[in-house]
């Protein structure tokens, strides 16, 4: 009975794109990291493309990856961002790749996307699970959790 239930909520969530976007934001954090890796600051059209046919299967929603990797690229002061919410001592070069992926690909989608911050952070924090020990993934949720009352202010300001 289970797993009619839950293979009903898999379709669902498939028909409304969640699992395509969740598919899709956990690539452009595997993305981000190959970059990171690289000491890469923006990439080509053509190698997103590469990336794409070499990773991405059919569920994954490409343009929602695309538009993450391209907003990535933007000047947004990302690293500040980061270090501002970091306790004292901490920089975004001495933090494990991995962490800063997450939470940079995070706070992109925050800027840059009209999707409910609450919802992003959750994303994310799921996504961290998948990579990470409970302890970093608390810690990668708190500071989300901190920078998004910025970022919100911050969108509120121009608004």
């Amino acid at each position: 009975m289970g797993e009619i239930v839950f293979a009903g909520m898999l379709k669902v969530a498939k028909s409304l794109g969640i699992f395509s976007k969740r598919l899709a934001r956990t690539l452009a954090v595997q993305f981000m990291y190959q970059m990171q890796m690289k000491d890469v600051q923006s990439v080509s059209d053509a190698e997103i493309d590469d990336f794409i046919t070499a990773y991405a299967h059919n569920d994954v929603n490409t343009n929602f990856f695309k538009k993450i990797i391209a907003n990535l690229q933007k000047d947004t002061h990302l690293d500040e961002m980061i270090e501002d919410a970091l306790d004292e001592g901490k920089t975004v070069s001495n933090s494990p790749p991995v962490e800063i992926c997450i939470i940079k690909t995070a706070l992109t989608e925050m800027i840059f996307e009209k999707t409910d911050i609450p919802v992003i952070i959750n994303e994310y924090v799921e996504i961290a699970k998948d990579f990470l020990d409970e302890k970093v993934v608390k810690f990668i949720n708190a500071l989300l959790d901190k920078i998004s009352k910025k970022v919100e202010r911050r969108c509120q300001g121009q608004a």
